[in-house]
């Protein structure tokens, strides 16, 4: 009886550590899992609004400018002839050579002290022509989109040649003289032209080539 007894407790005493084992690993399963959970890395719904885009670099179109530095003190020395024009912008507008007038097409710049300056691409372009003229002086002529092409007569020198890509702005040659028409004294005579239709160039400085 004894025996049976020793044996009655023996096993409760075995009964009761196995569950004190399962319900332990039970409890730290539950609170590891609890500890991974709370330590996981959220996941964020894509939100159109958060994507950054990468900039739509759009191209700026150009505008005309002056065929010189704009901060220089000058002049109109010679007007593109309009018959609707002033008498004295008409007059302006006349070159004497000798003993006969012409009609201007081009616009001329000087400086008021009458001294040399840099010529300037008033666009971006293709120079097309470089040459020597006896009565226009030297003279370089661009191509530009838009079926535009601009003039620049009775330069010294030019610092460009045929074939050439220029930016705007970029330096083409520096003023002088022209035989043409000595009354200028030292300018540039500049012409611009659409569809080879010459333009008054001082009607379309400050405008898009796509607005001429």
């Amino acid at each position: 009886m004894r025996n049976w007894l020793k044996r009655v407790d023996k096993t409760k005493l075995q009964f009761f550590f196995f569950v004190f084992v399962l319900t332990f690993v039970l409890i730290s399963l539950v609170v590891v899992a609890t500890i991974d959970k709370q330590t996981e890395t959220p996941v964020v719904d894509d939100v159109p609004g958060d994507i950054t885009e990468e900039p739509v670099v759009t191209e700026t179109e150009e505008q005309i400018v002056l065929p010189f530095d704009s901060t220089l003190d000058y002049k109109v020395c010679r007007k593109f002839y309009d018959k609707n024009a002033s008498t004295e912008n008409q007059e302006l507008g006349l070159i004497k050579y000798g003993t006969t007038y012409r009609t201007s097409d081009g616009t001329g710049y000087s400086l008021k002290d009458n001294s040399t300056f840099n010529v300037l691409a008033v666009l971006s372009g293709k120079v097309i022509e470089v040459k020597d003229n006896p009565l226009l002086g030297t003279y370089c002529i661009l191509e530009h989109d838009n079926n535009i092409k601009t003039y620049y007569y009775g330069l010294t020198e030019a610092t460009v040649s045929v074939g050439d890509m220029v930016e705007q702005g970029k330096v083409l040659g520096t003023s002088g003289t022209t035989e043409l028409d000595q009354e200028a004294g030292n300018y540039v005579f500049f012409k611009i032209s659409k569809n080879d239709k010459k333009l008054n160039p001082e009607t379309v400085i400050g405008k898009k080539p796509s607005e001429v």
